[in-house]
């Protein structure tokens, strides 16, 4: 890896029960570049740190610091975020995957910025981009899931994993990804005015009922 160029991450730190944190590498829809790893390798290896675990958000977790190295350990990789941003979990898409009728790459990148663009929000939004209704990206019971089909992108609101887990409503079928994210924007602008301060857009639903939202999207 000698002619790999060592390349800088935004981390965030997040406390664990036995006192030592994780550092979460905040990278976009699960996409690590070479230059990412030789510096996450080179880190662990200088602080003898046990494992890089992934999340079910497509981020990564570097595990096993130690609280009094911290500050060394950011150092080592890149800067410290204020707050962890937001991220969009994506499939492989229609690109890659056989099994793909919409390529999920474009739309997770236009619906991370949109969602960047109308925030902050109550709570935080998970968003979930699937290139078929298989939805591997669990878009499902995502806040936003992004789901493809032979006619364009199918839209749903407000689904949770949690453990009162639910799907989110379908606000849109086989829309065209200008008007897939126009519909998510107006949801989530309902979402920033209408949600209590730590109420996921699931809880929020439950509150308003499912309703209140479609007859806001008109």
């Amino acid at each position: 890896m000698n002619n790999i160029e060592a390349e800088k991450l935004v981390v965030a730190p997040v406390e664990r029960k036995d006192g030592t944190y994780a550092l979460r590498l905040c990278i976009t829809h699960g996409r690590i570049t070479a230059g990412m790893m030789k510096t996450v390798m080179k880190t662990m290896e200088e602080f003898n740190l046990p494992f890089l675990r992934s999340t079910t958000g497509q981020r990564m977790n570097l595990e096993g610091i130690p609280a009094d190295r911290v500050d060394e350990v950011i150092a080592s990789l890149g800067t410290a975020a204020g707050k962890i941003p937001p991220g969009v979990a994506a499939c492989a898409g229609a690109g890659i995957c056989k099994y793909g009728m919409q390529e999920s790459g474009e739309m997770a990148d236009r619906l991370l910025a949109l969602i960047k663009q109308n925030g902050p929000y109550p709570s935080k939004v998970k968003s979930g981009v699937s290139g078929c209704k298989m939805a591997c990206a669990h878009s499902f019971v995502r806040d936003i899931g992004m789901i493809g089909g032979p006619k364009g992108w199918d839209v749903h609101f407000g689904g949770s994993s949690r453990k009162d887990a639910v799907p989110g409503v379908k606000l849109g079928s086989g829309l065209g990804m200008d008007d897939a994210l126009e519909l998510v924007g107006k949801a989530l602008v309902f979402y920033r005015e209408n949600g209590n301060k730590r109420e996921r857009s699931s809880a929020m639903l439950r509150r308003l009922g499912t309703e209140a939202l479609l007859n806001a999207l008109g």
